[in-house]
This record gives structure tokens, C-alpha cells and sequence, in this order.
């Protein structure tokens, strides 16, 4: 047992939401105790505990649980049955912006949610020059707010909860905000929380960003955890799981807006190989600026099943890349790779390797392997036996 205090304890935690056909059927039902709604289960059974200091990953498809969770351990919502014991002060980044008054103007809302999340007038006022700077909306700050784009919106209210420092932070999806400029921002302030010690809880699609900012992680799904436990091992399994359900996408990320992109993954070898071969890999980046630093990484992954190795420029301690369109030959020499079916991911991401820029996956035709033996496994190992 860890001698380190929770910051979190979920015991059989569930939430009901009564769904009626229409919202005539509520007053019927109140008024003749007929029974004219059904039951949603948005979450069924959860427990889990988290020590203080640590991260912990959600990930999930639509509708699998991830927000109600988030929300019930933020206190904006009522559990219908089950407990939830907090060991510190919590602060949720969950829908940023609510709250606001569409009235105000910037500068007044900054103020007026302030007083939202508990914060004294004075203490915002000694921090105002810093929220405004750190959201660079200073032109913008005494406009209307119904004058914003969502996007501003989103930066105004990020900006405005970064001088707090909660014990317990929970995060869901806000390193969407914005432009990729101010979600590296976000992410170095995010970063910064972590390595005070305090405790995180992250909701992301990004599995990437789990695995570089988490160490535990929990897999939902129907309203269940479908598994917990160290993110590399539930990561992969729901990497897995989703491209059996959907297919290998191609390309994802920020598209043409993407400020790096992932324009060709190749297989330079004729396929298929067989183990012991040289495998390489040629990946070709476009970026938008020649001064722009960004790291690429290439994954090996088998089948729908395993990551199987995964290096990159930041991993193997070389340094970012710059310019606008760069060709990387990756050489993995005499590979001993089983024979099977392989896929790869390659990404391109900021200078912290967190931010994810673009993606792209090569999965048909992939990397195929002859099988050689019957032999099982993802990768050779050189044995001898000895039978006396």
C-alpha cells in the first residue's frame, strides 16, 4: 500500500437522469403518480481512488460517461447514489466561459467571474494586467463580450483561472482552446500545475496528451470503467479498440490549418520484409514557418491489438526540427519484427511533445512481415534449447 494521502475516493457512484418524450409527461407525472419517463444510467457502478500529486487520464467515446464524471467530482453536479471524498481545494475547467455576461465587457467579466470562482476583487485587480496578457485580447478587453468569438470567449475565461492553484485541477478537453499558439500556452501552464505537485484529472481524444501528462488513466464506457491502471496499458488498449470500430483513419489533427503536417509516411522496402531485414520509413513534413520548432514521432503498431515500439526526435534526444518542409528517413537496422500485419502512426507535434499538430497513419497496405516459424509474438527473440 502507498504511504502518499488521496486527493480522490469515488465509491459506487452512480447518475440517473429520468428522460420524458416530452415535457408535458413531467407535470402529468407529478400531478397523477403515473410513471411517464425512463431511466438513463450516465454512469453505473464507478470507483476508483487517486493519490495526491498524481495525473489521472479519462478517455472514452461520446457519451461513454467522461464529463458527467468530471462534473460530479467538481461538485456542479449531485451523484444519485455514491460518495465522492475530495482531500483539497478543486477547481474545474469544465464548460469555460459559463458565466459570462454577454453585456460586460471583457475587462468587466474578468472581474465578474471572479467573484463566480470565490476570488476577492482585490486579488483580481493586482492580477488583471497578467489574465489580460496571458489571454492577448488587450485590444479586445473592453468590447462587449457578445462581440467575441467562441474562441475569445474560451481564451478570456482560461486565462482568467490561471491564477488560481487548486489542489485538485480538472480539465475537460481545455486544450482545445483556441489557436495552436495559445494551446501550447495553456499546456506550459498545465505543465507548470503538474510539476508543483498538485493533483489532475484529464478528460482528452488525444491519447498522446494522456500518455505524456498522465500516469494512471481510466477507460469509460456505457457509464462503466472499462479499465484502470497505467496509461500505457489502457491507452493502447483504446487505441485498439477504436480502430477496430472505425477503420484506420488516414490523416487527423488540424488539417491545412495545421501549422506542421505530416504530408507522406512510406515504406521504402519492397514488401513484404522478412525479419532480420533493414526496415525504412521516410516521413515528409510541411510547416508554415521556417522558425517554427516541432518534434515528429513514428509508432509501430501490430495489427488492431499493440503498440509495438514507438521513437521519435524528442524521445531519442535529438533535437526539434525547423523549416518548411523537411524529409526524415528513420532506419531500424535488421528488425526483428514476427510475421504479421503492421501499421503506422506517425505525429508532429510543438517543442514539448504534447501538443499534437497533425497525424497521419499508413495502415493499408502497412508494413507486412513474412512468418517464418511458427513461433509467436510481436518481436524475435534469439533462443537455445537444450533437452536432456
Amino acid at each position: 500500500m502507498s504511504s502518499r494521502p488521496f486527493a480522490l475516493r469515488v465509491h459506487d457512484l452512480h447518475k440517473i437522469y429520468q428522460v420524458y418524450a416530452k415535457p408535458a409527461d413531467r407535470l402529468k407525472e407529478l400531478l397523477f403518480r403515473d410513471r411517464r419517463h425512463s431511466d438513463f444510467h450516465a454512469l453505473e457502478g464507478v470507483s476508483f481512488e487517486l493519490e495526491a500529486g498524481r495525473c489521472l487520464g479519462i478517455v472514452g467515446d461520446n457519451g461513454s460517461g467522461k464529463s458527467t464524471l468530471l462534473q460530479l467530482i467538481a461538485g456542479s453536479l449531485t451523484p444519485t447514489r455514491g460518495t465522492i471524498e475530495r482531500n483539497g481545494s478543486v477547481l474545474g475547467l469544465l464548460e469555460l466561459g459559463v458565466g459570462f455576461h454577454p453585456e460586460f465587457t471583457g475587462r468587466q467579466n474578468i472581474f465578474f467571474y471572479g467573484d463566480v470562482l470565490g476570488v476577492a476583487p482585490a486579488a483580481m485587480r493586482a492580477r488583471f494586467d497578467e489574465i489580460v496578457e496571458f489571454s492577448e485580447l488587450a485590444p479586445f478587453i473592453d468590447r462587449p463580450i457578445k462581440t467575441y468569438s467562441t474562441g475569445m470567449v474560451m481564451r478570456l475565461a482560461f486565462s482568467t483561472i490561471t491564477l488560481l492553484d487548486p489542489e485538485i485541477l480538472i480539465i475537460d478537453e481545455a486544450l482545445s482552446v483556441g489557436d495552436a499558439h495559445f494551446q501550447k500556452k495553456c499546456i506550459d501552464h498545465i505543465l507548470g500545475i503538474k510539476q508543483r505537485g498538485r493533483t489532475i484529472v484529464f478528460c482528452s481524444h488525444s491519447t498522446y496528451q494522456i500518455g505524456m501528462i498522465c500516469e494512471d488513466t481510466i477507460w469509460m464506457q456505457n457509464g462503466r470503467i472499462r479499465q484502470f491502471g497505467e496509461t500505457a496499458h489502457v491507452t493502447t488498449a483504446y487505441e485498439a479498440y477504436q480502430l477496430g470500430r472505425s477503420g484506420t483513419g488516414q490523416e487527423a489533427g488540424n488539417g491545412a490549418e495545421a501549422p506542421v503536417r505530416i504530408a507522406s509516411v512510406e515504406i521504402l522496402n519492397t514488401l513484404p520484409i522478412s525479419r532480420g531485414d533493414d526496415l525504412t520509413i521516410r516521413i515528409v513534413t510541411e510547416c508554415a514557418s521556417d522558425d517554427l520548432p516541432y518534434h515528429v514521432m513514428l509508432s509501430i503498431k501490430y495489427g488492431s491489438d499493440y503498440g509495438v515500439y514507438a521513437t521519435g526526435t524528442h524521445l531519442s534526444g535529438q533535437p526539434a526540427l525547423r523549416g518548411q518542409k523537411r524529409e526524415i528517413v528513420v532506419r531500424f537496422p535488421a528488425i526483428q519484427l514476427m510475421g504479421g500485419h503492421y501499421w503506422l502512426h506517425a505525429r508532429a507535434f510543438d517543442d514539448s511533445g504534447v501538443l499534437i499538430y497533425h497525424e497521419r497513419t499508413l495502415a493499408e497496405p502497412g508494413l507486412s512481415v513474412r512468418k517464418e516459424s511458427q513461433e509467436r509474438g510481436v518481436c524475435h527473440f534469439p533462443n537455445q534449447w537444450q533437452i536432456r
